[in-house]
């Protein structure tokens, strides 16, 4: 008798347990891919769709999925970041939420982006006068 009143808190309790899991795995992935992407943009700062196909390798399925995952480049304070944002899953990994996870790296760039200042094809680089 006893064991059956506690077997509906056990079950609670492992589900709750299942889901910071999941959690946690979510945000190693988004961690990874935003570290792949910063990676790659640092090299090919032009290349979104190699920076994107980058970051997607660090991530396994379901999590890898055009409509769970996504890859982009922000700028703040003069600073380029490598944003990979994941949709967190409920109970079951492709089973999206509606709460999303990101993680952010910062661009160490070793090639500047076409058009920037310092650019020699750009007139307005720091090779002009």
């Amino acid at each position: 008798m006893e064991f059956a009143a506690v077997v509906p808190f056990l079950m609670l309790a492992l589900a709750l347990v299942w889901q910071v899991l999941l959690l946690g795995i979510t945000s190693m992935y988004a961690s990874h891919g935003a570290a792949e992407a910063a990676r790659q943009a640092a090299v090919t700062p032009d290349d979104m769709a190699r920076i994107d196909e980058e970051a997607r390798k660090r991530v396994r399925a379901p999590w890898d999925g055009e409509d769970v995952m996504t890859v982009e480049i922000v700028e703040r304070d003069g600073v380029r970041h490598a944003r990979v944002t994941l949709a967190m899953p409920i109970f079951l990994p492709g089973a999206s939420g509606p709460w999303d996870i990101s993680a952010e790296s910062r661009i160490v760039t070793e090639v500047a982006p076409r058009g920037s200042v310092g650019d020699p094809a750009d007139p307005r680089g720091a090779g002009s006068s």
